[in-house]
């Protein structure tokens, strides 16, 4: 059963960088959350609110607090593990809707932070101007179909786009390419999903009632394009669906999805275009879903609706992991930073041997370029770099960290350095 605990003035109830399976709830007093944003090593502190949850983040995502909870005057916090929370919560479908959109929120956030970052300043675009972008990374990386897609969207959206001529040259100019050469996703060959463990079990979908609801989609059909209006979601039948965003004209890998996930809610729930885009890698049958039936089928079901929150918790730690990566300034430590993210993603699956140093990784250079957020040259040039000096070796579909702990000291150095360059300027 949940706990009333009193914490006084001056302590602290979990540490940011700690793991923390519990969630809490502030019945009185004052408690802040306490971290430093990423990009500018600036304070940020949240007030928690009386009545509010606060630990949820983590727990459900079962990886280390993004914040420290301090507390700041004499409080009384109810704690619970996540099953009590779960039992309690779970059928409250106006706190679990709430929840829904914050973390919609918080992940949108961390894409328009790293859009911005990249771009060097994010500025709002219109859904023309946006899918044409998102229409010729597809075409620079060959995907003809995949950019025809788009730019049939854009035209059945709107007849008349502001951009028409672009985008009928870019029509052509696909149409008479993807006669030449066989569609596929060669930009897109992760052999591995990172959210493996987060899917439904869709037995709860096979009742007869859900097939009028099934689409289906051939090898790199767009299933949803980046920047489009957002009025339906998806759950994964069966197949692959490759998340991917649009960033400085190149299309960025985000995920692989499979059977049992949901993909589209982001937009559902927050009223806004689409943050990403979504292919088919393989064949895909989705059952495809509108605002209506979200909160009638999903929102309404307990089981359905946490899973879903911990989807949305386990990909905002992806981003925000990603969004780490890309601050580091010195691209060789970006690339070793990617390693020990997935070895972070697989914990001892990865092991390959009994002194725990060695590790294989089903990454390609495509994977290393779109984390890091370089280029595929880039990637391939410092992957070349390490394999000269005996620290990985490539294999087609895979690569092996001969010792994990050396990337770990290249990552630990770098912000070894940062930190003492920092405390200089300030002194």
């Amino acid at each position: 059963m949940p706990k009333t605990v009193q914490f006084t003035a001056g302590s602290i109830i979990f540490f940011e960088g700690a793991k923390d399976s519990n969630i809490y709830i502030l019945q009185s007093g004052a408690v802040a959350l306490k971290s430093r944003d990423l990009e500018t090593g600036v304070p940020v502190s949240e007030q928690v609110r009386i009545g509010e949850f606060f630990g949820v983040k983590s727990a459900l995502a079962h990886m280390p607090s993004l914040v420290t909870a301090s507390v700041l005057v004499n409080s009384v916090v109810v704690t619970m593990t996540v099953a009590e929370f779960e039992k309690l919560f779970s059928s409250k479908q106006a706190i679990t809707e709430k929840m829904l959109r914050v973390f919609s929120k918080s992940l949108r956030d961390i894409h328009r932070k790293t859009e911005g970052f990249l771009k060097s300043g994010f500025v709002a675009i219109s859904h023309e101007v946006g899918m044409l972008s998102v229409a010729q990374a597809f075409y620079n990386d060959e995907q003809f179909k995949s950019c025809i897609d788009v730019l049939t969207r854009i035209s059945q959206i709107n007849p008349n786009p502001s951009n028409r001529a672009e985008i009928e040259k870019l029509y052509k100019d696909a149409k008479r390419k993807e006669g030449s050469s066989r569609p596929g996703l060669a930009a897109f060959n992760s052999e591995s999903s990172s959210n493996e463990s987060s899917g439904l079990s869709v037995n709860q979908f096979s009742l007869p009632a859900f097939d009028r609801f099934t689409k289906k989609y051939s090898r790199g059909d767009v299933i949803i394009s980046e920047f489009e209006p957002g009025e339906t979601f998806y759950l994964i039948k069966y197949g692959e669906v490759q998340i991917c965003k649009c960033i400085n004209n190149q299309n960025k890998s985000l995920d692989i999805l499979t059977s049992g996930q949901f993909f589209g809610e982001m937009a559902i729930l927050d009223n806004s275009q689409r943050s990403a885009s979504c292919i088919a890698r393989t064949d895909v049958a989705c059952l495809e879903f509108n605002k209506a039936n979200f909160k009638a089928l999903v929102l309404s079901n307990p089981q359905i609706v946490m899973n879903l929150l911990k989807i949305f918790t386990k990909r905002i730690y992806d981003q925000y992991r990603q969004f780490k990566i890309i601050l580091i300034k010195e691209i060789p430590v970006r690339v070793c930073d990617v390693f020990l993210m997935y070895d972070e993603l697989q914990g001892t699956a990865s092991n390959m041997d009994e002194s725990n140093t060695k590790r294989k990784f089903n990454i390609s250079v495509n994977d290393i370029a779109s984390w890091a957020a370089i280029s595929h040259s880039q990637a391939h040039e410092e992957l070349s770099v390490l394999m000269d000096r005996g620290k990985i070796e490539i294999f087609e579909g895979y690569i092996i960290v001969k010792n994990i702990h050396d990337m770990r000291r290249v990552v630990d150095n770098y912000y070894m350095k940062v930190e003492a360059f920092t405390k200089a300027q300030q002194n």
